[in-house]
């Protein structure tokens, strides 16, 4: 009985809405709106955030790395603190290290190709729980000094590089220069530790024995380099673990104070350490497209509001004819629900457009995005946020029809159940609106003015007409300091002599790369005839490896003194060029050049390490734009020579006519060095920007989106408030009122509901603005302009609102106005 009286209720509500196809392909619009934009939003945050690691009991998994007490600033680690680790701590049933070099590929058909690679210790795929599809993974034995070399393939680069051969296992590869036996290929969309992955190599490391015989056995604790993944033990907590590093980074302080200075453990989730810097934006836009929701749904109503209101004869016949107050609330929700599933499917549809548009939009650097999709979880979540939504817009008609009694629907004569209660309802509704919508505004408005801020940020270089090929790398068997000398000053002489090449130079880290930190070491110093001060009190700041062209070629303006030149070489004096925020701190007004500096950064045996200082140049943005400038070293590449250089090249030509002439230039000297390609450095400057405009580019939609609905909401309630009031009106123009004055009170009546939504939004927007404050650059969270400019522009579109219906209800002819049947 049951069920045939609720399909009963549905019948009725599809086909009331059928009877009136314009409203309810306005409702579905709205709700389509607001249901797409949050369906294709929870995609996106559940593909990232949400979705666990395609790993076996992927919560287990942990992070550990290095962090500066003093800055919070995180640091790789090296391989004997990392042995000390996985010697010293009981709560991980097994500890792995990798870190991710780009390898180069030659043989097996094709040119040479550089694939992203992860070397890492034997145990790194047990760790994490997946196995090779093909062969077997890596051994105890392969990961000694002196084991033949052996490599897994990914899936990707199986295919592509070797046609998925079946009898890959056994075939050898050059990789580096150097033969390597291919034992495995893991599974399709393993590709740990980021996305791009196609290789894994043995890192082969020893506790006490540098890799390389150029790198000095006192200096290979400050060869930070790896990164840690673990696995808790059963019955371990993720604190019982951290207590464990705490305690070993104190000890490793201790007993070596040059390498660990200031120096301690942390342990996060790895699910966290690679989602963790999206996170907050993503919640953002989650927040953001709820409230545009919200916002729906309070339009929603106030339109379910005005059809209850002319629904008034319907309910007070069946009201007389026994049907109780139960019976109508449970129509009117059915109604509801049946009205916003529907605006689920279109809503459905509505999303997986937008979350398609999304992911062609979405800047470099959020990790994940190929697990995004509109699967199971976000269709179940579309529809019960219809539901939801069908409940929330659907609950106030249903109470109101609950708050009349049958005497006062039949006094009402057919014209509304107390057009009254309706109207206050819609009220409250219309503040709810301005309120969500004042304070989405507000942050849109601070992360716009962040976002631009950025823009104008002086980055400290010219990036027009820079062309730049990230990390040309010297097979290992030919990467001695002599041999990375000779190599880059060869190449740099050939790209120079390209025609349309105006300069070219060398650099170990490119300004604005995500992995700059990683290539680009830091390095205490002293200042020779400053107070002597403790190793662990000692400046420090990074030391970037150039070529002498390196400057021009990106624009870097010299400020004092002269750029480094072909007579800095190995066997002349050490030399050092500082950048002016390092002249501004330790030398404040006085004139640096020519005073004497020495780094602790020496890895090669005999390196120098005490430099004359010999010019100061502009300030570089190397990390991020956000970032400020800070302290930072140049010295001679001819004096610090590195085997993995990234290439800048100043020229008027385009990356497809360089291409060709870069690879020419750098295979002349080797031909099994593959050259990646070209990119332009205005590309770099338009990534660095990428995330805050898309927040601020998204924000700022659904701010408008809840504009216009909230607005429109406000609109409808003075129209029906000025139907509802046209006889009152007709009589006092009648009685000698101008129509001016008849009319002033809608108007008043409008911009006191756009008042109050106006003040609760402010103090809304006070919490909204303290939960930006770490995504917000160069403005702050209580800026002055936006809070008060926000409002007023509020203020305006409203009265707009207000006004429009107001001055229909001004030409109102007086005598048809008190003979109309409201």
């Amino acid at each position: 009985m049951m069920m045939t009286s609720l399909w009963q209720d549905v019948r009725i509500a599809v086909r009331g809405y059928v009877k009136k196809p314009l409203f309810t392909l306005a409702v579905l619009a709205i709700l389509g709106l607001g249901i797409g934009a949050n369906s294709a939003i929870f995609s996106i945050v559940n593909g990232v955030l949400l979705r666990p690691l395609d790993y076996p009991r992927a919560s287990d998994l942990v992070s550990a790395y290095q962090v500066n007490r003093d800055t919070g600033r995180r640091r790789s680690i090296s391989p004997p603190n990392y042995f000390d680790v996985k010697e010293q701590t009981r709560a991980f049933s097994g500890i792995a290290a990798y870190w991710s070099p780009s390898l180069s590929i030659s043989g097996a058909g094709g040119d040479p190709e550089k694939v992203l690679a992860a070397t890492c210790s034997f145990d790194l795929f047990g760790v994490l729980g997946v196995h090779p599809i093909a062969g077997r993974g890596f051994v105890a034995d392969d990961d000694v000094a002196g084991a033949r070399r052996v490599a897994v393939l990914g899936h990707g680069l199986w295919q592509r590089r070797l046609g998925g051969d079946a009898q890959v296992i056994g075939r050898e590869l050059m990789l580096d220069g150097v033969p390597t036996l291919i034992v495995g290929v893991m599974p399709e969309g393993f590709a740990f530790p980021v996305e791009g992955t196609e290789l894994w190599v043995p890192l082969r490391l020893s506790r006490t024995q540098p890799p390389n015989p150029a790198i000095r056995p006192e200096a290979y604790r400050s060869y930070r380099i790896l990164s840690v993944v673990a696995r808790l033990r059963p019955g371990a907590t993720i604190e019982q673990s951290r207590s464990e590093l705490s305690a070993l980074g104190d000890q490793l302080e201790g007993a070596y104070p040059d390498a660990n200075r200031r120096a301690t453990f942390a342990v996060t989730p790895l699910q966290e350490t690679i989602v963790g810097p999206i996170r907050p934006a993503l919640l953002l836009l989650l927040a953001a497209v709820g409230c545009v929701l919200l916002i729906a749904c309070a339009n929603v109503g106030s339109l379910l509001l005005v059809r209850a209101a002319g629904r008034a004869r319907e309910m007070t016949i069946r009201m007389a004819l026994g049907a109780g107050h139960g019976r109508l609330v449970r129509q009117m929700l059915v109604e509801s629900i049946v009205l916003a599933i529907a605006g689920g499917v279109v809503g459905l549809v509505a999303g997986a457009w937008a979350l398609d548009l999304l992911l062609r939009i979405a800047p470099a650097g959020i990790p994940r995005l190929d697990r995004v999709r509109m699967d199971g979880a976000a269709i179940a979540f579309t529809f019960g946020i219809a539901v939801v939504a069908g409940l929330v817009f659907g609950i106030a008609p249903a109470l109101q029809i609950r708050a009349h009694r049958l005497h006062d629907a039949l006094l009402a004569s057919g014209r509304g159940l107390v057009a009254g209660s309706h109207q206050r309802a819609r009220q409250v509704l219309v503040v709810g609106e301005i309120a969500l919508s004042l304070m989405l505004l507000v942050g849109a408005v601070l992360l716009i003015q962040s976002f631009a801020r950025v823009q104008r940020v002086d980055a400290g270089f010219r990036a027009s007409s820079v062309m730049t090929v990230d990390r040309i790398e010297l097979p290992r068997g030919r990467s001695s300091a002599e041999a990375s000398a000779a190599f880059f000053e060869g190449l740099d002489a050939r790209l120079r002599a390209i025609p349309g090449v105006e300069s070219a130079g060398v650099t170990l880290g490119l300004p604005l790369d995500p992995r700059a930190r990683f290539f680009i070491d830091e390095s205490t110093f002293t200042i020779a005839g400053a107070p002597p001060v403790s190793p662990s009190q000692r400046p420090q700041a990074p030391v970037h490896v150039v070529s002498p062209e390196y400057f021009a070629t990106i624009g870097v303006p010299l400020v004092r003194g002269r750029w480094f030149s072909d007579r800095d070489r190995a066997s002349a004096p050490g030399v050092v060029i500082i950048n002016e925020a390092m002249a501004r701190r330790f030398w404040r007004d006085e004139n640096p050049i020519g005073r004497r500096i020495t780094h602790d950064l020496s890895i090669v045996p005999g390196q120098q390490t005490t430099r004359e200082i010999v010019g100061i140049v502009g300030d570089v943005r190397h990390f991020g734009l956000e970032q400020p400038s800070e302290p930072q070293m140049f010295v001679p590449h001819a004096q610090m020579p590195w085997p993995s250089m990234a290439v800048v090249i100043r020229s008027p030509l385009d990356a497809s006519h360089l291409t060709a002439a870069v690879r020419r230039a750098v295979w002349s000297v080797d031909n099994t060095i593959p050259v990646p390609p070209l990119r332009a450095m205005d590309q770099a400057l338009a990534d660095a920007v990428g995330q805050p405009r898309f927040r601020a580019w998204l924000l700022g939609l659904f701010a408008a989106t809840a504009i216009l609905l909230a607005m429109t909401g406000l609109y409808g309630t003075m129209a029906y408030a000025a139907q509802q009031r046209t006889r009152e009106i007709g009589l006092r123009i009648a009685l000698g009122a101008t129509p001016r004055q008849a009319t002033s009170l809608l108007l008043r009546n409008g911009m006191r509901l756009a008042a109050i939504g106006i003040g609760v939004g402010l103090a809304g927007s006070i919490g909204v603005a303290r939960a930006l404050s770490t995504m917000l650059f160069g403005v702050g969270a209580s800026d002055p302009a936006t809070f008060i400019g926000v409002p007023v522009m509020l203020a305006l579109v409203a009265a707009v609102a207000c006004y429009l219906p107001a001055r229909h209800a001004r030409r109102l002819d007086p005598i048809a106005a008190i003979n109309a049947d409201v």
